[in-house]
């Protein structure tokens, strides 16, 4: 997974000289363009990468003067320069390409102030190794709140809080055994993601050698940057896959941006080669969004996969904790099989019912099971030259729940992002209707050669919907 830092800035220079933001280091305005590279690269590929917002600048009504730790002007703030139809502009394209980019809580101003003096960073004191007051953590996540209302991104209109957090600065007050933490504010607002660098809080003794855990309720992963610096423009990790020690890929806002237009496209290719590289190796599986990488970091954490000679594959989940059940951290397994030049899995069914939704990549068919409750399972598969009925080709960035048959009729539930095409293989189709009022039909054509469905949804919440779809035959 990929974690995109530093989203929302209006102004990419660096005020740190002055007290100020450190920002993106790319001095210029930014505007609805550079936001296009990773829906580009994430239409390509069937991605939604994990975009981490900044705020400040995006406040039209000057309501952050009531935040005075949030910005360096405190009670004085005044964003008069910014407010223009081009904050509109981007908010609107962000949401409306959710499918591909998820917008998920970085903070207002990335940093601390109070009485003008800058303190790294916004969620802990780092530089004196001590937690901010609770009630000010709180303060900000309404300031943030308050923001994305005046772009109707809020309750009133249908649209949840961010699930995902990245601290600014890496600074996260890592406390599960404590009654207060960084998440525990947050996981009261709906946030159940996180990752840092744990090394850069070292003093809080965070799980670095486990990779990851569980602080009030959140799922914390540890992180590395790779060679790309937070300020370098057009900049892919340099250190190769193998060398990789953690599963989160941390970029900011200017690695994905070239200097100018017309070397964009070229940037954007390196980009997309990079994650294919990633989807080719027997060893990595690159997930299509956060909620699959983080259930698949706990599989991978906690349940033996064996495959035997037979082809048959024994998943033992019996190890998962309770606490990823009780705070509904655990979503889709997926399971990645090599296919030869013309072969598909044929059929794959997990206790004798079928596997939901499937798609293929690099050579490699990828198989997502349901959540699996803390038992042995069975997974039968056979390779074969077609692809099986009933089931859903997830080319996008949906994830399908389940799949069943009701007196000929297939109902599946998937939780789906943004607006985006979902293929279902079926022998024939009558008509389709969401079971969802707030995920939508927009389109649909049926393809008697292939047999296949093509349907595209429009989840109303920014967030995404869970919902079922019901096709009549």
């Amino acid at each position: 997974m990929t974690a995109i830092d530093d989203l929302g800035w209006m102004n990419g220079g660096s005020l740190a000289e002055t007290g100020g933001p450190w920002r993106i280091g790319f001095k210029r305005k930014m505007e609805t363009s550079d936001y296009h590279p990773f829906i580009e690269v994430g239409k390509e590929l069937g991605i939604r990468f994990q975009g981490l917002f900044v705020l400040a600048e995006m406040d039209r009504l000057n309501i952050l003067k009531n935040y005075p730790t949030a910005t360096q002007a405190g009670r004085n703030w005044d964003n008069s320069e910014n407010i223009s139809p081009e904050q509109i502009k981007i908010m609107n394209f962000v949401r409306d390409s959710s499918a591909y980019l998820e917008f998920g809580l970085h903070g207002i101003g990335h940093e601390h102030w109070e009485n003008g003096k800058r303190t790294r960073a916004e969620w802990y004191d780092m530089e004196n190794d001590k937690p901010w007051d609770e009630s000010d953590l709180h303060k900000h996540v309404e300031g943030y709140k308050e923001i994305l209302s005046q772009y109707g991104l809020d309750k009133t209109n249908g649209h949840s809080f961010p699930e995902s957090f990245v601290p600014c600065g890496w600074a996260l007050y890592w406390n599960p055994e404590g009654e207060y933490s960084t998440t525990s504010v947050l996981q009261q607002y709906g946030i159940k993601f996180a990752n840092t660098w744990f090394e850069k809080v070292e003093e809080l003794n965070p799980p670095i050698k486990f990779g990851g855990g569980i602080d009030h309720g959140v799922l914390v992963l540890n992180r590395y940057n790779y060679g790309n610096d937070w300020y370098m423009v057009g900049k892919l990790p340099e250190r190769p896959l193998k060398e990789f020690k953690t599963n989160v890929i941390e970029t900011h806002w200017s690695n994905w941006l070239a200097t100018d237009d017309f070397l964009q496209e070229s940037l954007n290719r390196k980009w997309i080669d990079f994650f294919k590289n990633i989807q080719a190796s027997p060893t990595h599986y690159y997930a299509k969004n956060t909620e699959q990488f983080y259930s698949q970091w706990l599989y991978k954490k906690y349940t033996k996969v064996t495959r035997k000679k037979s082809g048959e594959i024994i998943i033992d989940n019996r190890k998962m904790p309770d606490e990823i059940y009780e705070n509904s951290l655990l979503g889709l397994l997926t399971l990645k099989t090599k296919l030869e030049k013309d072969e598909h899995i044929s059929y794959a069914e997990i206790d004798g019912k079928q596997i939901p939704s499937y798609y293929e990549d690099s050579g490699f068919g990828f198989l997502f099971i349901p959540k699996l409750e803390k038992k042995k399972y069975s997974v039968k598969i056979k390779i074969g030259k077609q692809i099986p009925e009933n089931i859903v080709i997830n080319n996008g960035t949906s994830n399908i729940y389940s799949i069943e048959k009701v007196n000929n009729n297939l109902i599946f539930e998937l939780r789906t992002y943004g607006t985006q095409e979902i293929e279902i293989k079926t022998k024939n189709f009558k008509k389709i209707s969401s079971l969802n009022k707030n995920i939508r039909v927009v389109k649909k054509r049926f393809d008697t050669e292939s047999r296949s469905l093509f349907v595209t949804l429009t989840a109303n919440d920014f967030q995404g919907e869970t919902g079922k779809i019901k096709i009549y035959r």
